[in-house]
């Protein structure tokens, strides 16, 4: 009998410490979710790939297509294959659109947090892209308006010459009568 004491007390022990390490149905239910979140992010990115693979005018009828569908449902999904699947030199939605896309997106909770990482990378980039863009604009102005200026002095230049050959003509001929 005083062996059974030791050897109940080690089996209770081990039944109570085995319990704390089986799974919960919290645990199989959030490992369940992320596999789910890892099998949507798959799908997306084989369906990004589709669309990228497909010709200009079939990106274009589908961009469409996503665009009407945005539109109506609003999902994260659609904005997301807008904007990195289908918009190759913004051909499918503008810049400033894509980066309204890119808010909704981030505004999402239930986008994964790798994704949400990647959206704020490219949000960094387009806004860069913007402001790059909006400084070669106001070059391409301000080059434009040098142009017009230099054609105008151009002119001028024109002008004063053919005014100095008509003096000097003046001049030859006023010299020529007083010899």
């Amino acid at each position: 009998m005083p062996y059974l004491l030791p050897i109940f007390t080690v089996l209770t022990l081990l039944t109570v410490q085995g319990c704390q390490f089986m799974p919960t149905k919290r645990a199989l239910s959030n490992v369940s979710t992320q596999e789910q979140n890892q099998d949507k992010i798959l799908s997306l990115l084989r369906q990004g790939n589709r669309y990228s693979n497909l010709s200009t005018k079939e990106q274009q009828a589908v961009c469409k297509r996503l665009t009407l569908d945005y539109q109506q449902h609003e999902d994260w999904q659609t904005a997301w294959l807008l904007i990195y699947s289908l918009n190759n030199s913004f051909k499918c939605v503008n810049l400033n659109k894509t980066i309204a896309l890119l808010k909704s997106i981030q505004a999402d909770i239930t986008v994964n947090p790798s994704l949400q990482w990647m959206n704020i990378q490219q949000l960094q980039l387009l806004h860069k892209h913007q402001s790059l863009q909006s400084r070669n604009n106001k070059y391409l102005r301000k080059n434009s308006h040098l142009k017009t200026q230099l054609n105008e002095a151009e002119i001028q230049l024109q002008n004063v010459i053919s005014k100095i050959q008509a003096l000097k003509v003046i001049e030859t001929t006023i010299n020529q009568k007083t010899q």
